[in-house]
């Protein structure tokens, strides 16, 4: 096996292989035997198929297994020996595949390259803090949703009340006919269907019992299927099936519940846990800023073909999409038209914050231990309610670990960047 190595441009390497007969030959016969003794032909002891009918069966599979088994030993010759950054794994059409008369294979296969470039300093930035204090009045609301939040629904005997929910039957009427219609759901009157006014919902729900059917002017969805409806005046109709209003939980079922002793202490408990939030949300956009800066800083040329083939994978998931919603080709298509410059923009954004993650990254030794990813899955399991092995096969079959590895060690960089900035007091 010949392996040549040129770069044309800083940004690309070409890689020619060649592969003499002779080679190819013996790779191909050891093949074809193993895949004899692996299968079983009618008429034939296992192991004792002819070879020519193994060839003709199994011939131009176990012939593309073995051009990629050297491609792949071609790939990383050339990168090892020529010390070679990719950027990705090349995609090799098989149609550059070449296997001449005399049974030798050769390919040739372009390999995109990190860019070289310099990052600015990115230690002891200044940033301006946002925090902003926890004040009563926000403990106050927050101790009000989490009353919501645990609130028992009771039966509604007398009439549903504000903050009231019940169970039914929706269904949007363009004149007599139910162009959208859906049973057993929660309604409430504090989420208004779309199209509904939402003082008109609330106060049309305010009283109902159990059977009561309600009706509201609404405007119908620009997504509904059929088209004359899209857009016109129609009613909405609820179909209460069963009324309940909402009992928050008592004083002495709060303090339980958070496990405090008195209002003082809940209150204490709520701030504290506020204040909390907020400085974590206040990190994730202090370490945005400063990557932002960091990149707004940074002179870099993509690879053009790099930039391209993402470009390409956000246009086929958006079309993909339009799919999805029933569009037409001669629209998918001027959808996509619309859509390219944009695509191409946040392709070069994405490519761009991966390199200079990666470069400060390598600068200052940060690295993803496999035990952080085994964490980062045992949380991503916990969040969804899911088995961690179910989620561990997940990421495995969709190969996804790398991905995550990119995540994480972006998490570390923006923190990186957070604690060895200067963080100003707001003017």
């Amino acid at each position: 096996m010949q392996v040549n190595v040129e770069k044309p441009s800083p940004n690309v390497a070409k890689v020619s292989l060649s592969v003499p007969a002779e080679d190819f030959q013996k790779h191909y016969k050891q093949g074809i035997q193993h895949q004899r003794g692996q299968v079983s032909m009618k008429g034939f002891r296992p192991g004792k198929a002819p070879l020519p009918m193994i060839e003709k069966q199994f011939g131009p599979e176990i012939t593309a297994n073995i051009q990629q088994h050297f491609i792949q030993q071609a790939y990383s010759q050339a990168v090892q020996e020529n010390e070679l950054k990719p950027f990705s794994h090349p995609q090799i059409n098989k149609d550059d595949a070449q296997m001449s008369d005399d049974g030798s294979f050769s390919v040739e296969f372009e390999v995109a390259l990190k860019p070289t470039f310099d990052l600015p300093d990115y230690k002891g930035l200044e940033v301006e803090s946002e925090l902003a204090p926890v004040l009563p009045v926000n403990v106050d609301s927050a101790i009000e949703e989490i009353k919501l939040q645990q609130s028992r629904p009771e039966p509604a005997a007398e009439g549903m009340e504000a903050g009231g929910m019940a169970l039914g039957d929706v269904a949007f009427l363009h004149g007599e006919t139910a162009v959208f219609e859906r049973e057993g759901i929660r309604i409430s009157d504090a989420q208004a269907p779309p199209g509904v006014d939402a003082d008109a919902f609330a106060a049309a729900l305010l009283g109902v019992k159990d059977g009561d059917v309600v009706e509201v002017p609404m405007t119908l969805p620009e997504t509904l299927e059929q088209e004359d409806a899209r857009g016109a005046e129609g009613i909405c109709r609820v179909t209460v099936k069963q009324a309940y209003n909402m009992i928050p939980p008592t004083e002495e079922e709060l303090f339980g519940m958070l496990q405090v002793e008195d209002e003082a202490s809940l209150k204490a408990k709520v701030h504290e846990k506020l204040t909390e939030n907020a400085q974590t949300q206040e990190n994730g956009r202090i370490e945005t800023v400063l990557l932002q800066r960091l990149m707004d800083q940074t002179d870099i040329e993509l690879p053009e073909t790099m930039l391209e083939d993402q470009t390409n994978q956000r246009l086929n998931a958006l079309h993909g999409q339009l799919q999805e919603q029933g569009l037409e080709h001669d629209a998918i298509h001027a959808q996509m038209e619309q859509q390219r410059p944009v695509a191409r923009e946040e392709s070069e954004k994405g490519l761009k914050a991966l390199l200079v993650v990666e470069q400060l990254a390598e600068t200052e030794d940060l690295q993803v231990r496999a035990e952080e990813m085994e964490a980062e899955l045992e949380s991503i399991a916990m969040r969804n309610g899911a088995d961690v092995d179910e989620v561990k096969k997940y990421y495995s079959e969709n190969n996804m670990h790398q991905q995550l590895g990119i995540e994480l060690l972006e998490r570390k960089v923006r923190e990186f960047l957070r604690e060895n900035a200067t963080v100003k007091e707001p003017s």
